[in-house]
């Protein structure tokens, strides 16, 4: 028998319906959805998710290194600090986070707790080190951000800190080289990649593929500045003028036949480790910036246009009138009265009234030419940001008394560098070289750019040069320029003192000076032009013979001991080298010592200690160099990299044990 089914209710069936209808609707709708956000919307959320929990921001890379011409390190870029930024999230948490920070931040609470009140972020503290930064890293504040900063450092301090510069605490360039070479030296920033944790807080990713191409560094600017020279030039400029009053002095070292920048010393100076220590005016690099009228060591220009004209020779008669000597406009002194001088004396004696008459004999186009042949009115275009081009005046504005005023150095404005360069072309036999600072840039990836050597014109023929040289030396020998003489040494120098100019009232001040005395050593055989500028001395004389020329002596007996020696006369022997302890000293190579000289100590520090025979270093790693120096019991200032090139005190000298000898090496790329 059929027992029939029983059916659902109409209603049941239809609610049964209705929930599988519904269910594959938000399936469907949940799939429709999903697509959209997996398929068509996706770039979109991925990128709003990145916005959330990534980011990145901009960090700093070490900047290129300035060295000297053997790769010493004059700037470089010290261990990374941080800078710890604010960016506010949480009103409320400032006053907590304020007061963490004052355990480990140089700020008050309320100097902080201000801070954070900027919006929308701001610089809590510069330069913190990477133990305060893990410090409050762990502390897990909200809001704090660190980003790493570059920090500037100059391991020789004041050495040429007017040609290296500073930077900010940005990292730019403000002054010198720093800021000529900026856009070299300054290596462009990364993005570094950071993560955000559930609250917030920052943590950095493990390694962006900007930091995973990172090159390294900015750009190395290799000077032709001689780290060894600069120390010399530095220690005696400022020993020779210890205890003068004067506003400012300087000198400049210059390679004549290269036109090479050796050193450059200035004084006041400053270390560019502390450049908020000093003001403005000391931190620019005035004898290339800064212009004054050079006085009697312009006569040089006025006698070398004469002689190469062929308006006078050297024995041609001039008479001097007695120290007085009217023309158009102006009467000229000379400071002593003299009667007829020939062309050597007027330069030797420095007298005005004979180069006037001198000038005289030149039209005045060609005069002026001849003052611009030597470089004056140009800028030397050394790589310095700030270089003038001096003043002269052009033919059309000269009036009575401009010529003679010319010929003695007044009314032209000159800087130092064009008046050193002007030295140089009379020592090389005639030639104007382009002054060069910068020797090589060396980019990442080893890539180096050298600059060579650049003569500009030749000015004078060698034999106008050659009768020049000559008659410096009569100005050192006989002339103005007789402090600046070394016995058994060729010296060829000007003397110079000119009045100081009053800029605020457009004339000159009567009792201000500017003393200067420029020349080039050994003069038979020209390895250095140096020029000394002492601005403004008030006591103790002011002209230049007086005062320029005895510290030009000072630093070329030190230049020349340092690196020619051999055109020194023979120190001489003291009794006291007899003793037992230089006798046993002897006898570690008797052929080495039997015509060893003594080096002459001007302290007493070392009197009574054994000497020994200074070794040959040259040619020598200097690895090895230092190593037989340590051995022998004595001490190294080690320049450079590579093989020794030069030494301090020569060898066979009998130095003091313990002597702290000066060793300069240079790689095989920066030999020349």
């Amino acid at each position: 028998m059929n027992i029939p089914r029983p059916t659902k209710p109409a209603s049941v069936k239809n609610r049964e319906r209705f929930l599988v209808i519904a269910f594959l609707f938000f399936v469907a709708a949940f799939a429709a959805r999903l697509a959209q956000l997996q398929i068509f919307e996706q770039e979109r959320w991925r990128a709003l998710a990145d916005d959330q929990t990534r980011g990145a921001k901009e960090e700093a890379l070490p900047r290129g290194e300035i060295r000297d011409r053997s790769g010493h390190a004059l700037a470089v870029t010290l261990p990374l600090t941080y800078a710890v930024g604010f960016r506010p999230k949480d009103c409320a948490a400032k006053d907590s986070v304020a007061q963490i920070l004052t355990e480990y931040l140089p700020y008050s609470y309320e100097t902080l707790r201000k801070k954070m009140d900027i919006t929308p972020f701001t610089y809590l503290s510069r330069k913190v080190d990477w133990l305060k930064k893990d410090l409050i890293e762990e502390r897990r504040l909200p809001g704090i951000e660190f980003y790493r900063e570059a920090r500037r450092g100059y391991p020789e301090g004041s050495a040429a800190a007017t040609i290296v510069g500073f930077t900010d605490i940005q990292g730019k360039g403000q002054e010198g080289i720093e800021l000529s070479l900026d856009k070299l030296l300054h290596a462009d920033p990364v993005k570094a990649e950071f993560w955000r944790d559930a609250r917030t807080n920052t943590v950095p990713a493990v390694m962006s593929s900007d930091m995973e191409s990172l090159t390294g560094v900015g750009a190395h600017a290799y000077l032709t500045i001689d780290l060894s020279l600069q120390r010399v030039l530095d220690r005696a400029l400022a020993q020779a003028l210890d205890g003068r009053v004067y506003e400012k002095a300087c000198a400049i070292l210059v390679d004549p036949w290269t036109g090479d920048i050796m050193a450059l010393a200035t004084l006041p100076t400053f270390d560019p480790n502390h450049p908020g220590d000093v003001s403005d005016t000391t931190r620019k690099c005035w004898p290339f910036t800064d212009i004054y009228d050079p006085g009697s060591v312009f006569k040089i220009v006025t006698v070398s246009a004469a002689l190469q004209e062929e308006a006078v020779s050297r024995s041609t008669m001039i008479d001097c009138e007695g120290g007085s000597y009217s023309v158009p406009g102006k009467v000229i002194h000379d400071a002593h009265g003299y009667g007829e001088l020939s062309v050597d004396e007027v330069l030797a004696k420095s007298s005005n009234i004979g180069c006037a008459k001198i000038a005289s004999r030149l039209p005045v186009q060609t005069f002026y030419d001849w003052i611009r042949k030597f470089g004056f009115g140009a800028r030397c275009d050394i790589g310095l940001s700030g270089e003038t081009a001096g003043i002269v005046p052009r033919p059309d504005n000269w009036m009575g008394p401009t010529r003679a005023n010319l010929a003695m150095g007044q009314g032209v404005s000159v800087n130092v560098l064009q008046m050193t360069m002007a030295f140089a072309t009379i020592a090389n036999g005639g030639t104007l070289m382009q002054p060069r600072l910068i020797k090589a840039i060396e980019f990442p990836g080893e890539e180096v750019f050298e600059y060579s050597p650049a003569p500009l014109r030749r000015v004078l023929t060698p034999e106008v040069a050659s009768n020049l040289t000559q008659m410096l030396e009569l100005v050192v020998e006989e002339g103005t320029g007789k402090a600046a003489k070394i016995e058994g040494v060729k010296l060829a120098g000007k003397t110079g003192t000119a009045q100081k100019v009053n800029l605020a009232e457009k004339c000159y001040y009567e009792k201000r000076f500017v003393s200067s005395f420029g020349g080039f050593f050994p003069s038979d055989d020209p390895k250095y032009v140096l020029m000394v500028v002492v601005d403004d001395p008030r006591d103790g004389g002011y002209y230049g013979g007086q005062i320029a020329a005895p510290v030009f002596k000072t630093v070329a007996e030190e230049i020349l001991a340092l690196r020619f020696p051999e055109k020194l006369p023979p120190p001489k022997k003291i009794e006291e080298l007899a003793s037992k302890e230089e006798e046993k000293a002897s006898e570690i190579d008797s052929s080495e010592t039997d015509s060893a000289e003594v080096f002459v100590f001007d302290s007493l520090l070392y009197a009574n200690v054994p000497k020994i025979p200074m070794p040959q270093l040259s040619g020598l790693p200097l690895r090895i160099a230092a190593s037989t120096l340590r051995d022998l019991g004595l001490g190294a200032q080690l320049l450079g990299n590579g093989r020794v090139t030069s030494q301090f005190p020569p060898a066979g000298l009998l130095v003091p044990v313990g002597y702290a000898c000066e060793v300069q090496a240079t790689s095989a790329l920066f030999a020349q």
